[in-house]
């Protein structure tokens, strides 16, 4: 059987980049690839698991933090909208962490790398892979999910900012305390893959779900108090 853990415990580094860096620098299992062709290291989902809890961890110390953490979590878990559960056996942390989140996560990280390097946290991950088994890991993921909407009545699709330059998903914009979406909204059709794959590239809150859903809501709101 192979090795159920092959990352270091622990990885230091002048910076984060290059702290981030090592954990694509020859990967011991090897490379996957995404549908676009894109690559990331060969990670279990245990692995994949302890580098998102770490970076979740580290995530705090930066501007923008890493608010996708528990969606890429959940993937690990095997979660899906339409499944609703996270999978905590052995044979699924065993298992190979999915191509198309395993590429974005790495998008992630360097984005998150950048924002590292500008505050004052020492470079290092701790990968613990106990994570997979600890109660409070569980807990938390499914509280986020929870928090998003994510329960068995959970429908999809979900609205998102939208760009008004590109029309792809973007931020929401804060102005005098409240969000709004100036070019609108878009629906996505899966708040797992879509909002991983075509948000996380440009660092999307997960909140943007929420403050985007309130926002359509709102204007379908005011809509039906003109009629």
């Amino acid at each position: 059987m192979a090795e159920r853990f092959t990352l270091a415990p622990l990885i230091t580094g002048s910076t984060w980049s290059n702290v981030m860096g090592a954990l694509r620098a020859k990967p011991t299992r090897g490379l996957v690839t995404d549908d676009d062709g894109e690559r990331a290291p060969k990670w279990t989902n245990r692995e994949a698991l302890a580098v998102i809890l770490a970076a979740r961890s580290a995530g705090k110390n930066a501007q923008g933090g890493f608010p996708l953490w528990y969606q890429f979590a959940a993937g690990a878990y095997g979660w899906t909208p339409e499944g609703d559960q996270l999978v905590k056996t052995r044979e699924q942390a065993d298992a190979i962490y999915d191509p198309q989140l395993a590429v974005v996560l790495q998008q992630e990280l360097t984005r998150l790398a950048k924002e590292l390097d500008t505050s004052k946290l020492a470079p290092r991950l701790e990968l613990d892979e106990r994570g997979w088994d600890a109660p409070a890991t569980w807990a938390a993921v499914a509280q986020a999910l929870q928090q998003d909407g994510a329960t068995a009545s959970f429908k999809i699709p979900l609205p998102v900012c939208r760009d008004p330059k590109t029309g792809k998903p973007a931020r929401p914009v804060k102005r005098d305390g409240r969000w709004s979406c100036p070019g609108g909204v878009v629906t996505i059709d899966d708040p797992l893959t879509a909002i991983t794959k075509a948000a996380a590239k440009i660092a999307v809150p997960a909140a943007v779900i929420l403050i985007a859903y309130w926002v359509a809501n709102e204007k379908r709101g005011r809509r039906k108090r003109r009629r």
